[in-house]
């Protein structure tokens, strides 16, 4: 097993992962049938970098750029506003501005169909850069990472992306980046209305969203079942990791190659603590962060 995570240095994390996979796929008082096998991962900081911006939030950002081109007069509103005036400040802190930014994310695409939704993202993916690291978005997958998937994939495990983020957003790379088929994301999702032929985005949030509490009852309605192993990287990922049999926390500890920050994870550390879920440091477990 272990010649799955090459990617990852010798130490506790790496050992307790593969601890836990033979005591549930080998014979013996631990062992889980196949068909119980469910793993399931957070996408944002956990699969792919989430610094400095998430990229979906890139993505929506460059179309409010577009809506206030096509109508100026929305710069006169919040979030299109601090687009048209390049405030940074509003941006970075959007999400102390929630009912702001829930009208731009659902008004980004609202009355469009899912499959014009899906052209959008895949150009975006096909184009943007990521603003630091300088490779396509598709390059900024963890290596470590996209390996525990294959060993988990080759274990006999169904493995899940269940993300905070949109659904239909990370379906669009979800096989390319991390070999998951569209049909194993979950995540959030605006809601749909099928009218003449086809099935369209509207301005509405699918609740609950699959963020901290969402997350375990999203993954209970998809697969009827709680996952044996999850993964995740924050504060909001805690309630799925406490259903996991077991619960590994990445941490961004690595500032020369990736990023380094604890903010929005310190519940999530300090419960890692006292419930001993295993957490992989990126500086010291990572032996390769991106693919080369």
């Amino acid at each position: 097993m272990a010649e799955y995570l090459s990617s990852w240095n010798d130490g506790e994390a790496k050992t307790r992962i593969l601890e836990f996979v033979r005591s549930v796929t080998e014979p013996g008082a631990s062992f889980v049938p196949d068909s119980e096998r469910v793993a399931a991962f957070d996408n944002d900081g956990t699969l792919w970098c989430e610094k400095p911006m998430y990229p979906q939030a890139n993505f929506v950002v460059r179309r409010w750029a577009e809506q206030v081109k096509a109508d100026p007069a929305k710069a006169k509103e919040q979030p299109w506003k601090a687009v048209a005036e390049g405030d940074r400040a509003w941006l970075a802190a959007a999400v102390d501005h929630v009912p702001d930014l829930t009208r731009g994310v659902t008004e980004a695409y609202d009355g469009i169909t899912v499959g014009a939704f899906e052209a959008a993202v895949r150009g975006f993916f096909d184009s943007a850069k990521h603003p630091t690291l300088g490779v396509p978005y598709t390059g900024i997958a963890f290596r470590p990472m996209r390996e525990l998937i294959g060993l988990l994939e080759a274990s006999g495990f169904e493995v899940y992306i269940c993300s905070a983020g949109g659904r239909d957003f990370v379906r669009v790379v979800s096989e390319e980046m991390y070999g998951i088929p569209r049909a194993r994301v979950i995540g959030s999702g605006a809601t749909l209305e099928y009218r003449q032929g086809g099935v369209y985005r509207t301005n509405g949030v699918e609740q609950p969203i699959d963020e901290g509490p969402g997350k375990p009852v999203h993954i209970w309605t998809r697969t009827g079942r709680m996952p044996l192993l999850a993964g995740g990287n924050a504060d909001g990922d805690s309630a799925m990791l406490e259903t996991a049999q077991f619960a590994l926390l990445i941490r961004h500890d690595d500032a020369d190659r990736e990023f380094a920050y604890d903010a929005g994870a310190e519940h999530a550390l300090a419960e890692a603590a006292k419930q001993g879920w295993t957490v992989g440091s990126m500086r010291d477990d990572f032996k390769e962060v991106f693919a080369r």
